[in-house]
């Protein structure tokens, strides 16, 4: 009878032990695995916010998505970790004996499988294959320097006309390898490329005319057929070069009128017999964006007048980036990256548009856009300057991540790195300022574009930020004042400032 009643005891005393631990949730997001090969080993929970957490008898913050992690130095052999939660009276405890061995090798997942046809054909696919014909380019098509590929694709030189006649010389992957002149080639998106009767050939230049649009300076060089080109821009002094392939000077009557606002001369060099560099000197540290494109036979480059430098009448582009099925990053707590940025745009709209500045978005809701939709929405609206807002993933998930900018052009360098200075007095660690970033929305020319990576997704430090409304208005409140800094500097770096111009008439 005795034994009994003891047992009794005991399945009652395990009825309430459950019962207290139904009322404190505790999921184990990472870390949980029996084995480990790392003796740095991170454990991350989710449970109720409000509640006390220790692991291993250490107290850890709980954020206010429930979040609570740490990390932990394991010793050779088996290791036992205890979780420890409290709510009010009600407590949880949950032990893990994790095993680490220094010289264990860690399981190396399965190859995806394929048919030995699949095969062949994707190492055939692989290798250069020589070619010989001709193609003309279609809507889209840009050229990149190498073979190369990663997430954000191979890196480009940059997007050329459609209707531009390529000799094709090789194959490899989905790309050809084009020969731009004598000594340089390059590589351009199967995708882009149609078959064509027609053939390259080197050819002279024609008159060039530089005048003033209204809101651009134009420059246009005659040719007698579309050439491939390519463009960068130089800083000290502020400069834009093309290179045209194909192409050997004959130009002998440059016409530049007078009235010029952003274009201080004009130049060419002859850099090899078979290309023709077009050199444009601006006169303002700052430039504001060109486009280059064919008017029939003509190139054409209008290089943008300097807008009005405030945020008063300023046209902003503002890109939420994700949407729809693209999530982004998605955080431990389940916060997805397309809502955030989407909040932070919306939130960032409402106080440009209290400043006097106009807004363009790329997206307004929830649904996906490609990027070549994204640029034309910026480019139809002619916005003088564009963020593209997104937050990063990676890194270690319980330590504090922070905030990074991203340029493609040189000449937007000293705008990411204005935006990232006011990112970092929001007391967020600084993950860097990283250029030539090769991403779509960073890629054009017209106006200057940077990207913000504003915080981490996989951080539950950062992500306890981003979902802070405190925190989220003064991120907003210095986005805006990274972009009036940037518009001062460009102001006074101007001999007789803009804002000066204005206050005397």
């Amino acid at each position: 009878m005795k034994y009994f009643k003891i047992t009794l005891a005991a399945i009652a005393a395990l009825f309430i032990s459950q019962n207290l631990s139904a009322q404190v949730p505790l999921k184990i997001v990472i870390g949980g695995q029996d084995t480990a090969y790392n003796p740095k080993h991170t454990i991350v929970c989710i449970t109720d916010p409000g509640n006390v957490a220790a692991i291993n008898e250490n107290q850890l913050k709980v954020y206010r998505t429930g979040a609570f992690g740490t990390e932990i130095d394991l010793r050779r052999g088996n290791n036992k970790i205890e979780i420890t939660l409290f709510k009010g009276k009600n407590r949880r405890i949950e032990t893990l004996n994790i095993y680490y061995d220094p010289n264990a090798k860690r399981p190396v997942p399965p190859e995806p499988k394929m048919t030995l046809e699949e095969a062949k054909a994707l190492l055939e696919k692989s290798q250069y294959k020589e070619e010989l014909f001709y193609g003309v380019s279609t809507d889209g098509a840009y050229l990149q320097f190498g073979d190369g590929d990663d997430r954000l694709g191979g890196s480009k030189m940059g997007y050329v006309d459609p209707g531009i006649v390529f000799k094709v010389v090789a194959s490899v992957n989905d790309l050809y390898k084009v020969q731009l002149s004598q000594n340089k080639f390059a590589y351009i998106p199967q995708e882009y490329l149609e078959k064509t009767d027609e053939r390259t050939s080197q050819v002279n230049t024609g008159s060039w005319s530089v005048t003033n649009l209204g809101k651009a300076d134009r420059v246009s060089i005659s040719l007698p057929k579309r050439l491939p080109y390519v463009s960068w821009t130089q800083l000290d002094p502020t400069t834009i070069c093309i290179d045209i392939f194909g192409a050997t000077n004959n130009s002998n009557r440059i016409t530049q009128h007078r009235g010029l606002q952003m274009i201080s001369y004009v130049d060419y060099r002859q850099v090899d017999s078979d290309v023709f560099r077009v050199i444009l000197r601006l006169k303002h540290k700052y430039c504001w964006g060109y486009k280059i494109g064919y008017n029939g036979n003509n190139l054409v480059i209008d290089v943008r007048h300097t807008p009005t430098l405030s945020l008063n009448g300023l046209r902003v582009g503002l890109d939420a980036g994700h949407g729809g099925s693209s999530l982004g990053a998605v955080s431990i707590t389940g916060i997805r990256e397309k809502d955030v940025n989407l909040d932070i745009v919306n939130m960032l709209k409402r106080a440009l548009e209290a400043k006097g500045a106009t807004v363009v978005l790329s997206r307004s809701g929830d649904y996906d856009i490609s990027m070549s939709e994204r640029k034309r929405i910026f480019n139809e609206n002619n916005v003088h300057i564009a963020l593209s807002i997104h937050n990063n993933a990676g890194g270690s998930p319980v330590n504090p991540m922070g905030s990074s900018t991203y340029y493609k052009h040189i000449t937007n360098r000293d705008f990411a790195e204005t935006m990232l200075e006011r990112l970092l007095e929001l007391g967020v660690p600084n993950f860097g300022l990283v250029g030539n970033f090769n991403f779509s929305l960073t890629a054009p020319t017209e106006y200057p574009v940077v990207l913000l990576e504003l915080l981490f997704m996989s951080s539950i430090w950062d992500e306890d930020k981003l979902i802070d409304p405190d925190f989220q208005k003064k991120m907003v409140n210095n986005i805006v004042l990274g972009l009036e800094d940037y518009l001062e500097k460009a102001d006074a770096s101007i001999e007789e400032p803009v804002a000066k111009k204005k206050k005397k008439r």
